[in-house]
């Protein structure tokens, strides 16, 4: 038998050190985004010569099928994104990998640097269950020579109730050009509507954010559904009244509808989803970008977010503790202030406050909103997030189309809600 030396010992051990881990990374970025992670992959795996991250990108709901499969026969792939409103459901069902607070803080990864609601997305009972890596939300896109021509100033839109009511109600205005503050105001003979308000789940979160701000929420402390509660009933009542009551927003209307009013200069508030801001830009409109006002209460600020999540997976017994690591690692590489900074050109918040204050930023029409992007709110924490929100959403168009009173709209939303919970439960059991 060849002899082996102990110089030729340490050499084999130093090269068994140093192998390279690589990692399966499962992404649901499959449009113009798609590019953007592929550049901040191959980034990694380039600066990274110890690791080597494969990714695969396939829709979102491809991915929301095949995950518990993959993790119940072990072929869990070692780092997936989830999004806000899937992230709880399957933490619930064993299938995510808490990260520990030992973990998060080995891999440098401090929950402070980021916005806390959008952190707290992935946390279930006390613990967390990933890192964000996109967000998006829920904003109000503004007409600035709208509010100029009624004498408002673009420069300061409105934060609170009133500010906001006021503004609506001088920038609906009829024909004959007056505003529905002034007498012999037609309000069915309209040049300009003040706000949008639309019956889809888009226009339910308007309702979700004014209940949020009025001190409400969508559950209480056992989970079940609760947007029935006096701050919901009273927050949901002053958007419906602005339909029926202060004729500042078009009855038995639709998101498509509202975005060409908005677009065409006929509505001077617009709002919805930050996604919009391309369509926007491109058409060259004055407008801009401010943070959902406190049209619900004057409890807080709070707006609805979608985001999405690095996670880690249940892995089968024996999963190699190396992957682990290098899994972490790319984690906390991939939410870094410098990455997160290049996926915002995809079109992402960022999810930091070092990222917000960027100088690229300062004459972006989205940084109206940077003040407050930590009160940006996902339908999250529950496990049964779609049987809450479907049943919200139908008491949302209820109420808004004059269908039933705002109290009796949600009292029959919170009863089908809780009717689906109990059968869901039985899934966590």
């Amino acid at each position: 038998m060849r002899r082996v030396t102990p110089l030729l010992a340490l050499l084999a051990l130093g090269t068994a050190g140093a192998q390279k881990v690589s990692l399966t990374f499962l992404h649901g970025f499959t449009g113009p985004d798609r590019p953007v992670m592929e550049g901040l992959i191959k980034k990694f795996n380039d600066t990274h010569p110890n690791i080597e991250v494969r990714a695969q990108a396939q829709p979102w709901a491809t991915t929301w099928q095949q995950l518990p499969a993959l993790v119940a026969s072990g072929r869990a792939p070692d780092v997936a994104v989830i999004n806000e409103d899937q992230i709880t459901g399957f933490v619930a069902r064993g299938a995510v990998s808490p990260l520990t607070p030992a973990e998060l803080s080995g891999a440098g990864i401090s929950k402070t640097r980021f916005f806390g609601p959008l952190f707290a997305t992935a946390d279930y009972k006390g613990q967390s269950y990933g890192v964000p890596i996109s967000s998006v939300a829920y904003v109000m896109f503004y007409n600035k020579d709208l509010m100029k021509k009624v004498g408002l100033d673009p420069a300061k839109p409105p934060r609170t109730r009133a500010e906001f009511l006021r503004a609506a109600q001088l920038c609906t205005v009829d024909k004959s050009g007056k505003n529905s503050t002034q007498a012999g105001f037609d309000p069915k003979n309209l040049d300009t509507w003040g706000v949008s308000l639309y019956n889809n789940w888009v226009g339910s979160r308007a309702a979700y954010a004014a209940i949020l701000q009025n001190g409400g929420a969508l559950t209480d402390k056992n989970q079940n559904a609760a947007f029935n509660s006096p701050q919901a009933v009273s927050a949901v009542q002053f958007l419906v009244d602005l339909v029926q009551k202060q004729h500042v927003a078009r009855p038995n209307s639709t998101e498509e509808a509202e975005l060409a009013a908005f677009s065409q200069g006929k509505v001077c508030m617009f709002p919805s989803g930050q996604w919009y801001l391309d369509r926007f830009e491109t058409q060259k409109m004055n407008f801009g970008v401010t943070f959902l006002p406190r049209i619900g209460g004057n409890v807080r600020d709070a707006a609805w977010g979608g985001s999405s999540h690095l996670t880690l997976l249940k892995q089968r017994p024996g999963y190699s503790a190396d992957k682990r690591r290098a899994a972490l690692e790319f984690i906390a590489w991939l939410s870094q202030p410098a990455q997160n900074l290049t996926w915002t050109a995809t079109g992402s918040l960022p999810t930091q406050a070092a990222v917000a204050s960027n100088a690229q930023f300062a004459k972006a029409p989205i940084s109206g909103i940077f003040d407050r992007l930590g009160s940006v709110y996902a339908t999250s924490g529950y496990p049964w997030v779609g049987q809450v929100m479907g049943p919200f959403d139908a008491a949302w168009e209820a109420a808004y189309l004059g269908k039933k009173t705002v109290s009796q709209a949600l009292n029959d939303g919170v009863s089908e809600a809780n009717k689906q919970i109990e059968q869901a439960r039985k899934n966590f059991q």
